[in-house]
């Protein structure tokens, strides 16, 4: 067996050390970057998942009050409670809210003696996002009026959407299910 030396066209040349070592520490701080710019993006999405979260806490027990509030009237103080009320609401829905009141529920509750207490039963938080939440509501109502013989209850399920907005969580929509 002869041992031939390899051809010009076929000799491959190693990198010079100090090449070779540029290689090796490079690579060797690689891994270590990928996992921290990795972990710094893990913990930012888990800081905004556990502010939702909290938002949405926060959102339940604020919108649960009005909710209880808003279906709670009585026809002697119906007026006053609308203005009070309109600062839980927010959007196309603050106005929507007043007409029906204005133009419907006030008049009727006023002919009829209307009283109406109203209790959320059980809440759950459907979806959170920082500024916007989405709940629903199981809220009994107890009905009293001069039409009524015995005061009635009614239960409902209410869809409520509830926006972050000037500090305070309000009513951006609500709709019965």
């Amino acid at each position: 067996m002869t041992i031939t030396e390899p051809s010009v066209d076929e000799q491959v040349e190693a990198p010079p050390m100090n090449e070779q070592r540029s290689r090796f520490l490079r690579s060797r701080w690689l891994l270590p970057l990928v996992v921290a710019v990795l972990g710094g993006v893990l913990f930012t999405v888990n800081e905004r998942h556990d502010a939702n979260a909290d938002g949405g806490i926060e959102a339940q027990a604020a919108v649960t009050a009005h909710v209880e509030e808003l279906l709670t009237y009585d026809y002697r103080e119906i007026d006053d409670d609308l203005a009070r009320e309109r600062d839980w609401l927010t959007g196309s829905f603050e106005d929507e809210y007043a007409a029906l009141v204005t133009d419907k529920i006030g008049p009727a509750a006023k002919d009829a003696k209307v009283v109406t207490e109203a209790r959320v039963v059980s809440s759950g938080v459907v979806s959170a996002e920082h500024d916007k939440v989405d709940l629903l509501l199981f809220v009994n109502v107890t009905t009293r009026s001069s039409e009524l013989a015995e005061p009635r209850v009614s239960g409902s399920r209410l869809e409520i959407t509830a926006e972050y907005v000037d500090g305070e969580w309000r009513i951006s929509s609500l709709d019965p299910v």
